[in-house]
């Protein structure tokens, strides 16, 4: 569902909240702290003044709303402008700024921001081992970040550089995530982790470290000036073009990323392209994960203190 069908499906705010109830309860709607079937619908002013929807429960007589105890949580956001947000998000192949959201949905930059961390939160998955269905698997690393500075050597830059390890099947999921070091201990756990032992072949590149994570008889090392000589034989393009796609987004999209929150920013690039073939269905799986995902406070999220 992109933005043009987000504002002809759901024109005004009740319409949104029919969906989200439908969503979250596809067999009608429960109570959320004895689960009881027979709840009321009712309604009420909100903190701000306005109707507010809620459900009563007729045996606890607990009293909630379609948003309590999800992402949606004390949110005074109009839920269209969620949707909008979301379909959004779903379709930016390269990402999309807080700033933009901002200026799409005619909020304050820090609500935007808010807002984006929030659906991020929905889009972190761990699926399953990469390579299961006896797939080929490449793994490379990159590095983000750091200052160049004149006269520093090509190690003592990429060691001020943010490592990040790429993991992909050849046609299928990719995954990326934030690494301390290259040292062989700490890739063995990254690789055991997220590698099936079903996986036919492991390409590496040149990383000599790769020779004590992976077996060597489904280890391929390669080298780039290689996959120029030997194009279709060795290659390495998968990982190499993920990278690519996501760099492109913090250069042209985000222009700056925080270290603090890099690992959801990671997280939602892995989410968007796994799901690259399954674009028609991607706001509907968004919106499940949004519900069956518990509350993000603010304070949490910018890890304040007081």
């Amino acid at each position: 569902m992109n933005l043009l069908n987000v504002t002809r499906q759901f024109k005004t705010e009740d319409e949104a909240l029919d969906y989200l109830i439908a969503q979250r309860w596809p067999d009608g709607v429960r109570c959320l702290a004895c689960g009881h079937d027979k709840v009321y619908a009712i309604s009420t002013k909100g903190k701000t003044g306005k109707p507010c929807r809620l459900f009563e429960c007729a045996e606890c007589e607990l009293h909630f709303s379609a948003t309590t105890g999800t992402l949606f949580h004390d949110s005074h956001l109009p839920l269209h402008k969620w949707f909008m947000a979301m379909a959004l998000m779903t379709e930016a192949k390269k990402g999309i700024s807080a700033n933009q959201i901002k200026r799409h949905i005619g909020t304050t930059y820090k609500t935007a921001w808010y807002l984006c961390h929030r659906i991020r939160k929905a889009m972190q998955e761990l699926a399953g081992p990469l390579g299961g269905q006896g797939q080929v698997v490449e793994i490379d690393e990159t590095f983000l970040g750091g200052k160049t500075h004149f006269r520093r050597t090509s190690k003592e830059i990429k060691a001020s550089k943010v490592k990040v390890l790429g993991m992909i099947e050849r046609g299928g999921r990719v995954r990326l995530q934030r690494v301390s070091n290259l040292k062989a201990e700490t890739l063995r756990k990254a690789y055991e982790q997220n590698v099936s032992p079903n996986a036919t072949a492991i390409f590496t590149d040149g990383l000599p470290t790769y020779d004590f994570v992976v077996p060597a008889e489904k280890h391929v090392p390669t080298h780039h000036e290689s996959e120029i000589r030997d194009f279709g034989k060795v290659k390495m393009q998968s990982i190499e073009g993920a990278f690519s796609l996501f760099k492109r987004g913090v250069v042209g999209s985000y222009h700056h990323l925080s270290e603090d929150h890099l690992d959801s920013y990671l997280g939602e690039f892995c989410w968007r392209f796994n799901r690259r073939k399954m674009q028609p269905w991607m706001f509907q799986t968004l919106l499940r994960e949004l519900v069956t995902n518990k509350p993000m406070t603010y304070r949490e999220l910018t890890k304040e203190t007081f």
